[in-house]
């Protein structure tokens, strides 16, 4: 499993809030949080909105990864781009050390 991590900016609670039609990211998406997350992405994808906010987030592992590409892929099926504000470098670092930059960028709109 490959854990990646950036300093933490302030501190959340794992698992995510909802503000403003946008899925709140807490500061870690690893194997715990994305069972957690898994829901309620699903629940944002179905009403259309395909939008989360990971300013948040410090670390990702495997699963957590799997899960935006999950995530993002299930939006596309449903006509809606996924968009994924903040933690950029993070992600991309991550989803490169595992060969799955391109997958990710493909299904997923990493936003500033």
């Amino acid at each position: 499993m490959v854990a990646a991590s950036k300093r933490s900016r302030r501190k959340s609670s794992a698992g995510a809030q909802v503000r403003s039609k946008r899925l709140a990211l807490g500061a870690s998406l690893t194997i715990v949080e994305a069972r957690l997350l898994q829901r309620s992405l699903k629940a944002l994808i179905e009403r259309g909105r395909a939008e989360a906010d990971a300013h948040a987030l410090t670390s990702v592992d495997t699963a957590g990864l799997q899960l935006l590409l999950a995530a993002g892929r299930a939006a596309r099926e449903g006509g809606l781009p996924f968009k994924l504000f903040g933690a950029r470098a993070l992600l991309l670092d991550a989803a490169t050390s595992l060969g799955l930059g391109s997958a990710l960028t493909e299904v997923v709109e990493l936003m500033p």
